[in-house]
């Protein structure tokens, strides 16, 4: 395989202190059980365990280092496009909350950041979303225009935005922000023990029963008894609600670059979906951060959307090297609304905050003020927007069709892929023939066969190998697995279970193993 530019690694990850939580290893109760140590779940448990209630979060992994830990860390209500389509499918009033929502999001993490001396490199900045084509220049000036309707800190501006090329118009809002997000998480989870919240790591939640008190269960046969419980776990592991339906994961890459000269000062995306942005590193200077190349997960040649990226950023400046490359993924949810609230119309205490679509920060912290409100028995004035059970507007019936036929099409199509183990070259992997079955077999750098049941956990839709991370991506609904079949993000909870390749029937290809 040819190399990728950069470093594998998230840049946040790579350049915050390590956290060191233990494991739970025995049963416990609290008022509150939050599940997830993301934004949004550290942000919750710190909002509640400040309104003197119990609270214990656990982590499948670690504090920080999920998906809040891989993306461009921009804190902002400016959401692409969003604001006109959001007036014309929900309304004004559900436009305007949206909005208020995300601008509230952001006024506290600036808040938190501030009151607990966290060192997170924040910095206000203008956002801009632009366009490079006459053809679109009537949309941006409706969303900009919109944007202002609603209250927000909008203008429409053309000529320099700040950018080495002629951009044809944009939308300005003022006063966002950027920041380094796991050095806040770090510090959001020192509050929260600060508050007398507990935090486990490593610790995997597969199950939970909705009752007084509710029952987390975890991958070691532990048991969490809580009065509510927050799923903050980016994708609800628990499919009670259908979720599933009703959103679909994307995956998207960043490149943090040094280019020669100054770099861009503000943020911005294109109307095409490419992120920019600027972060100051240890030992002074500032890298640039280019994003992008979104598709659907496990459904694009992963490695060839990374060089394209790498192709657009050298295309447009100068760059002297990649210093990291990390891709990230999110939830797209049918109007571009997150779902938080109940976790199913019939939850009495399990709450969810789910499908920030590319938008985490300021959509998350909303989130958790939101969630916060409801354990202490309060309905927050923004919760009937992001109401969680809603069905959507009628014109997001046409998004509902397509992204579940997609699904369908994938679930059956790809049982009838076959292919052979001896053609895998090292590093790489492919769904082979296992007899009546398939198997997802890699072949690591010095030779060796992996084998595993091609079988995603969550629903059984058959994986595909993602040649950029060296993972197994399900198709249909973004559970992804490592390659020796551990869940590395749901909303599966149980790994892909290895397999024993079988001997090819008579006038069938070989699969270059045979029985073992």
């Amino acid at each position: 395989m040819d190399q990728l530019p950069g470093t594998p690694a998230s840049l946040w990850v790579e350049t915050s202190p390590p956290t060191a939580y233990p494991a739970l290893d025995r049963d416990v109760s609290a008022d509150v059980a939050v599940l997830g140590g993301g934004i949004a779940g550290l942000t919750s448990a710190l909002l509640i365990a400040r309104a003197g209630l119990s609270v214990v979060l656990v982590d499948a992994g670690k504090v920080g280092r999920g998906v809040s830990g891989y993306s461009t860390a921009k804190v902002t209500s400016l959401h692409s496009l969003t604001y006109a389509d959001l007036v014309s499918s929900r309304g004004e009033d559900h436009a305007r909350v949206y909005g208020e929502a995300n601008e509230g999001g952001l006024a506290t993490i600036a808040r938190l950041a501030r009151e607990l001396a966290i060192e997170c490199d924040f910095r206000r900045r203008p956002n801009f979303t632009y366009t490079e084509s006459e053809g679109e220049l009537d949309g941006v000036r409706e969303e900009a225009q919109a944007a202002k309707d609603l209250g927000l800190p909008a203008s429409f501006v053309q000529g320099d935005i700040g950018l080495p090329w002629e951009v044809k118009g944009a939308v300005r809002f003022e006063d966002q922000a950027e920041f380094h997000p796991c050095k806040y998480l770090v510090g959001l989870a020192q509050a929260v023990r600060g508050a007398g919240g507990e935090i486990y790591e490593d610790t995997r939640a597969v199950d939970v029963s909705d009752g007084d008190p509710c029952t987390v269960r975890t991958e070691d046969g532990r048991e969490l008894k809580a009065g509510h419980v927050i799923v903050a776990t980016h994708f609800p592991f628990l499919d009670r609600a259908g979720f599933f339906a009703r959103m679909h994961p994307e995956r998207s890459y960043c490149l943090a670059l040094r280019v020669r000269g100054s770099v861009p000062q503000g943020m911005y995306i294109s109307t095409q979906g490419h992120s920019l942005r600027s972060q100051p590193v240890p030992g002074g200077g500032e890298l640039f951060l280019v994003g992008g190349e979104s598709h659907k997960v496990g459904q694009a040649d992963e490695a060839d959307r990374v060089r394209a990226l790498d192709s657009y950023a050298r295309d447009r400046f100068e760059v002297d090297s990649v210093d990291y490359r990390w891709s990230t993924q999110d939830n797209i949810p049918l109007d571009s609304v997150p779902y938080v609230g109940k976790l199913a119309p019939f939850s009495k205490r399990v709450l969810v905050a789910t499908g920030f679509r590319k938008w985490g920060f300021a959509n998350a912290t909303a989130a958790a003020i939101i969630l916060a409100d409801a354990v202490k028995g309060d309905e927050h004035p923004w919760a009937a927007t992001f109401d969680s059970t809603r069905l959507g507007p009628a014109s997001a019936a046409a998004t509902f069709l397509k992204e579940n036929v997609n699904v369908g099409r994938r679930f059956v199509q790809d049982r009838f892929k076959r292919g052979s183990a001896e053609e895998v070259a090292p590093g790489e992997g492919a769904i082979v023939r296992d007899g009546v079955r398939q198997a997802a077999v890699h072949r690591d750098k010095d030779g060796k066969l992996h084998a595993l049941s091609a079988r995603c956990t969550h629903m059984g839709c058959i994986v595909e190998w993602n040649n950029a991370e060296r993972s197994w991506d399900c198709p249909c609904h973004g559970s992804r697995f490592g390659t020796d079949g551990r869940v590395l993000q749901g909303p599966a909870v149980a790994a892909l279970e290895p397999r024993e390749l079988q001997a090819p029937e008579p006038g069938e290809p070989g699969t270059g193993e045979g029985p073992r």
